[in-house]
């Protein structure tokens, strides 16, 4: 399925190489909203106002490989 998610590749950069030992390990999360299109943006959209992505952050509209269903992808990386 990796093959088939087009990033937004405006914004995408990838994590680096090798961490540094000082620095915390990072892990990527990807957060995936499937629905009509219009509820799909809009979700997209209300959570830019709540301060959780920006908007073009998230992956362009695709189809869903699964369903044919709309979706859009959103990956966050995580810090521990």
């Amino acid at each position: 399925m990796s093959e088939d998610f087009i990033p937004n590749s405006e914004i995408y950069s990838a994590p680096p190489s090798s961490p540094a030992p000082t620095q915390p390990s990072r892990e990527p999360i990807h957060i995936t909203v499937i629905g009509p299109a219009i509820g799909v943006d809009l979700l997209v959209k209300t959570l830019h106002h709540l301060g959780f992505a920006e908007s073009r952050a998230w992956s362009k509209l695709q189809n869903d490989p699964n369903t044919g269903r709309p979706m859009r992808i959103l990956t966050k990386w995580l810090r521990y």
